[in-house]
């Protein structure tokens, strides 16, 4: 493990692959950067390879190849990832050795359930980019059973699960009023699915998307919406569709446990193009403090970093750095840009 300490702030761990990552939206989703429910153990899906970082021993090359979506059981004795298509997992303690989940074919976004079946993992799987039917199956189970009826029209992704288990928040893909994702929610909220938010509040109704969705409790999520660069963050409760704009010029968000701390990246305000930001505009990891209101910038100006990770007790903060020559994982002590209590 590496250290470097300069002023408040300590790095843990670099390790880099070549590779590039956008920063401003489409194509951020699943997250690529996951920490366990349980410990500070993080997984991190880079262009080239799957990482494991642990507070303690520093970060270990899993699996090479092109790796994306990893994800951990809710007890923290197993991630999963996908890899060319197929869904592998091991046990966090010997990460040598993944195995491939054989029922699930063509997957291109997974995550676990959070509460598990009668003390069983059980993984929710979509598989493709511009949406399908979610499936479930368990690690210890041959099959895959699809979640909605057969006759549903849903086309999703990135599904992500309640804390409690009973919701489940997911991009749909959809063609009315123009081709854009929504927010869609399965589960105790919506049985059989449905849109999270009656209609959209955009300036253009056939330029705007929802994703990226994070559970600040049971009922209530923070997203993005917007397009082309141009990004704001809201809360939203899935039980009411009531919604609140929290921040612009922010995407990508994620959370602690407890829902206090946020991070999410923010474009350059100073966009190089003079007819307004472009889709490749360099972005920088913010943290906020939702009980003070403090915000800060963590990542250095003028770097490009994306897909923040907060860890679940908000001690570490983690992002991808986008340089030249590659990608970098890059992981801090939250305490070097928040007041923790």
């Amino acid at each position: 493990m590496f250290r470097r300490t300069a002023v408040t702030l300590v790095m843990l761990s670099v390790l880099q692959f070549t590779g590039t990552a956008e920063g401003n939206g489409y194509g951020d989703y699943p997250p690529d950067l996951a920490w366990s429910p349980v410990e500070n153990v993080l997984a991190a899906a880079l262009e080239d390879g799957l990482l494991l970082w642990e507070e303690h021993l520093g970060t270990i090359l899993v699996a090479e190849g092109e790796v994306s979506s990893p994800a951990f059981s809710p007890d923290g004795e197993y991630v999963a990832f996908i890899m060319d298509r197929e869904i592998y997992y091991f046990e966090t303690d010997h990460p040598e050795s993944p195995r491939k989940l054989v029922q699930a074919e063509n997957a291109v976004s997974c995550t676990f359930d959070t509460q598990g079946f009668q003390g069983d993992h059980v993984l929710c799987y979509s598989t493709r980019y511009l949406g399908s039917q979610l499936y479930v199956t368990s690690l210890g189970s041959g099959e895959a059973l699809l979640l909605l009826p057969e006759d549903s029209d849903a086309r999703l992704n990135a599904p992500t699960v309640s804390p409690d288990g009973t919701n489940i928040a997911c991009v749909n893909f959809t063609n009315t009023p123009g081709w854009y994702e929504e927010l869609y929610i399965i589960g105790d909220a919506a049985p059989h699915g449905a849109r999270a938010r009656a209609c959209n509040t955009l300036r253009n109704e056939f330029d705007w998307h929802e994703s990226n969705p994070v559970w600040i409790d049971n009922d209530v999520l923070v997203y993005q919406i917007g397009g082309w660069g141009d990004w704001e963050l809201r809360f939203l409760s899935i039980r009411t569709g009531g919604e609140k704009l929290l921040l612009d010029n922010a995407h990508q968000p994620c959370a602690a446990l407890d829902g206090r701390y946020l991070a999410f990246c923010r474009r350059d305000p100073f966009p190089r193009v003079e007819w307004g930001p472009a889709w490749d505009d360099p972005t920088s990891v913010w943290v906020m403090d939702r009980e003070t209101g403090y915000l800060s910038q963590a990542s250095d100006p003028g770097e490009w970093a994306v897909e923040p990770a907060i860890s679940n007790d908000g001690e570490y903060i983690a992002w991808i750095q986008v340089l030249p020559e590659g990608e970098e994982l890059r992981v801090f002590e939250s305490e070097a840009f928040i007041s923790l209590r």
